[in-house]
């Protein structure tokens, strides 16, 4: 039996005692993680007639890397081809705009320009248009007249993206929690499992209620593991070794409130762990910027005044004329990403007929990819 360990220590491995006369609960699957991995996969497998629980550690859904980015819908053009974030974000992105066209849930396709600012970025640019192209996106263009009306702008050349786009993420996991509930899945906040226990009868998860402070069983033969920075942990405790290495990098967006006013999303060539530092829009057309990029030890949602520097720079290289004072701080993310690759991680492992699949390393593009995720973990559970 392992102790699940917080985010932001170690794995350890050690005796526990024994389980105590807890209430116990036996479904057909738990889903261990409240944020849009977690919710997608409710949603789609619940639809088959499966009773689903669903355990979230916080107060309410998504409070993690979830709420924590840009709220961009991407086109895809920057994975690997053939990789899972390719396969998975060009997937998504047609069956998300589907979705929020059918559920009403507000969006702009908006589109966004990348910008190089010296020759070798202009051929980074014809290098991700190519890229593109071999994941199946052809409508990329190299369009500077449309940049006219953008003359605080400093670039050498741009590429622009169409399908890109933004959303209100938040209104899409309410939908899909209440997707999920209609199908009779149920949702319980609040709830941290807190130590595992697998046996060729299934996995035992105790919970750890916060809302009665007390603990009971959830006994299930599927477990998915979608606890977002927490998840490599939960998948090294039931391996009993440390076979995933956890890579933390922080971002960091700020808020904007000088005259300029765009229509579109800009951003510059990407950089190592992220696709640089963006303007992005909200959708009353408020303007933020982010996230920046770096690595951490631990899980802390506070700024770094040291790289609040790096971060002005970062923007300054492609919009000159923006003021130190006019960047206020916004909010901040952790990205647990699995060490050693740069791909989302869909690790599955038959223990005795009982299935663990674990959603591990997924970060951006996560929010668009959700709904071809859901597909293919569903897809995983029919072929075993």
């Amino acid at each position: 039996m392992q102790r699940i360990a917080n985010p932001s220590t170690p794995v350890r491995f050690r005796p526990q005692p024994p389980l105590k006369n807890m209430e116990k609960f036996k479904v057909d699957c738990l889903i261990i993680g409240g944020g849009v991995a977690g919710l997608a996969i409710a949603k789609e497998i619940s639809s088959n007639n499966r009773e689903v629980f669903l355990i979230e550690s916080n107060y309410s859904l998504g409070q993690e890397t979830s709420s924590r980015n840009s709220e961009v819908i991407h086109a895809g053009i920057y994975y690997k081809p053939d990789s899972l974030k390719a396969t998975l974000c060009v997937q998504g992105k047609k069956l998300l705009y589907e979705y929020l066209d059918n559920n009403n849930i507000s969006y702009r396709k908006c589109g966004k320009f990348i910008l190089s600012t010296s020759d070798q970025e202009s051929q980074k640019l014809h290098d991700i248009k190519a890229n593109a192209e071999k994941c199946g996106i052809n409508d990329l263009s190299f369009a500077n007249n449309q940049l006219e009306n953008y003359s605080f702008l400093r670039y050498n050349d741009c590429l622009f993206s169409p399908s890109t786009g933004i959303f209100d993420s938040h209104s899409f996991m309410k939908s899909l929690r209440s997707d999920f509930e209609t199908q009779g899945g149920t949702v319980l906040l609040e709830n941290e499992g807190v130590r595992v226990e697998k046996s060729s009868k299934g996995f035992q998860i105790i919970v750890d209620d916060k809302n009665i402070n007390d603990n009971f069983v959830i006994e299930t033969k599927m477990l998915i593991n979608c606890a977002g920075i927490n998840s490599i942990a939960i998948a090294n405790s039931l391996y009993e070794e440390e076979k995933f290495q956890r890579r933390l990098v922080k971002g960091e967006y700020y808020s904007y409130n000088g005259k300029e006013i765009l229509d579109h999303l800009i951003y510059p060539v990407p950089k190592k762990d992220s696709l640089g530092t963006h303007a992005t829009l909200d959708l009353g057309k408020g303007i933020r910027f982010g996230p920046s990029a770096y690595e951490v030890n631990e899980v802390k949602y506070d700024f770094s005044d040291s790289e609040r520097e790096n971060f002005y720079h970062s923007i300054a290289s492609y919009w000159p004329s923006i003021k130190k004072e006019e960047l206020f701080q916004g909010y901040s993310g952790i990205r647990a990403m699995v060490q050693g690759s740069e791909d989302f991680v869909i690790d599955t492992k038959v223990f005795d007929e009982n299935i663990l699949i674990s959603v591990l390393g997924y970060v951006s593009p996560g929010l668009t990819a959700s709904l071809a995720l859901a597909e293919h973990v569903n897809n995983k559970i029919v072929d075993l």
